[in-house]
C-alpha cells in the first residue's frame, strides 16, 4: 500500500484529513484514533499515513521525500474559515489601518510593535483573549496582519434585534409577529419582514403577552 503525506496549513485542513484517515481505520502510532490525538505542531506540518494503517507527523522541513504527497494545503486558501467579527470591531480596525496607510500610500503598510500597541481596545482584547489557547491568539494576530496585506479573512456579522412572535403557528403554518403602527398601535402580521424590531430584549418583552415569545433575529440591510 502507498505511504502518503498530507501537508496541512490550518486547523480546518487538519480536521478534514484526520477525519478521512479515521474513516479508513488508521490509528496514530500510540494507538489513538485519528481525531482523538493532536500533535504539538506548528502549521504548516506533515501528516503521514503508512499503508492506510498508521499515522505519524513531522515538521514540514523534514518532509520525507519517499512519501507521495496526496494533499498540499499550502496550495489551498490558507484560511478557509473567516473570523466573524462585529461592526464595531471592523470599523475600529479600519480606522487603525488608516493610521498605517497615512505614511506612504505607494506601499503596503508595515506593522511594527508600536502599531500593535496602539490597536483599538476591541481588537486588542480579541487578539489577546485569555480564554483561548496561545496558539489561537497567534492565529488571530496572523489574521490581522493578513487583512492589512489585503486578504479577506474577516466576515462582519449581521446585526441582530428582537421581535415578538406567537408561541405557536396558526392553522396555515405561520407565526404571528407584532408590528407597531406609526402611533405605536400593535397589530399582528404573518410576515416577519413587517415585524417591529427592538434594540433590546427588555423593550420587546414589554410588548409581549402570555401567548407570545421574544426571539432574536438577524437584520438584513
Amino acid at each position: 500500500m502507498t505511504n502518503k503525506a498530507y501537508i496541512v496549513a490550518n486547523e480546518q485542513q487538519e480536521r478534514e484529513v484526520l477525519k478521512k484517515l479515521e474513516e479508513k481505520g488508521a490509528l496514530w502510532q500510540n494507538g489513538e484514533k485519528a481525531v482523538n490525538f493532536i500533535p504539538f505542531r506548528t502549521f504548516p506540518y506533515v501528516i503521514y499515513c503508512n499503508g492506510d494503517k498508521f499515522i505519524s507527523w513531522d515538521k514540514l522541513y523534514d518532509l520525507d521525500v519517499d512519501k507521495i504527497i496526496v494533499f498540499d494545503g499550502r496550495k489551498e486558501e490558507y484560511m478557509s474559515e473567516k473570523y466573524v467579527v462585529s461592526h464595531e470591531f471592523m470599523n475600529e480596525l479600519k480606522e487603525w489601518k488608516d493610521t498605517l496607510d497615512s505614511n506612504d500610500y505607494e506601499y503596503k503598510p508595515l506593522v511594527g510593535w508600536v502599531n500593535l500597541k496602539n490597536l483599538p481596545e476591541t481588537v486588542s482584547m480579541w487578539w489577546g483573549d485569555d480564554e483561548v489557547p496561545d496558539e489561537e491568539n497567534n492565529n488571530r494576530l496572523i489574521a490581522i496582519l493578513r487583512w492589512v496585506n489585503g486578504e479577506d479573512v474577516f466576515k462582519v456579522e449581521k446585526p441582530k434585534k428582537w421581535v415578538v412572535r406567537s408561541k405557536v403557528k396558526n392553522e396555515f403554518g405561520y407565526f404571528g409577529y407584532v408590528a407597531l403602527s406609526t402611533f405605536n398601535i400593535a397589530h399582528n402580521s404573518f410576515d416577519i419582514g413587517q415585524a417591529t424590531t427592538f434594540d433590546t430584549k427588555e423593550e420587546a418583552e414589554s410588548w409581549a403577552n402570555s401567548h407570545q415569545e421574544v426571539i432574536q433575529v438577524e437584520v438584513y440591510e
